[in-house]
């Protein structure tokens, strides 16, 4: 399964996603390849972002902003935007045999920490959701 997550920046949304649905996917045994993205992507990753996806474990290695257009849109199955820039900008692919949109708020109007693990818990809650992963 190869599944691509596009943000506007891609150096926060999308890098959570595929750090969260890469673990969470693995635990169960899916071998999966996963994609990050945005549609203007700027700089690298805020260390904020790394320290609250280490928080709870998840992988940071490897983790940096590539344009939406460099991605190899005919291999993507799965194709989740996670900003209404990125939902409007990204072109439709016959390919995608599955396309998403999840509702995030946008880390440029919050900086601090708890903001930004309000994020990452939000993205958990989705990746769970999607893969079918049952929380008590």
């Amino acid at each position: 399964m190869r599944v691509c997550f596009v943000s506007t920046k891609g150096n926060v949304r999308a890098p959570m996603a595929k750090s969260i649905f890469t673990k969470l996917a693995r635990t169960l045994l899916l071998s999966v390849e996963v994609y990050s993205a945005g549609t203007e992507p700027e700089g690298t990753l805020p260390e904020e972002v790394i320290k609250v996806l280490e928080e709870k474990g998840y992988p940071t290695e490897g983790l940096e902003p590539i344009n939406c257009q460099s991605l190899p849109h005919e291999r993507i199955d799965i194709f989740i935007t996670l900003s209404q820039e990125a939902r409007d900008k990204c072109p439709y692919n016959i390919n995608h045999k599955r396309r998403e949109h999840w509702v995030l708020e946008d880390p440029s109007k919050h900086s601090d920490l708890s903001a930004l693990r309000n994020i990452r818990d939000s993205i958990e809650r989705y990746v769970k959701e999607f893969l079918k992963i049952r929380t008590t």
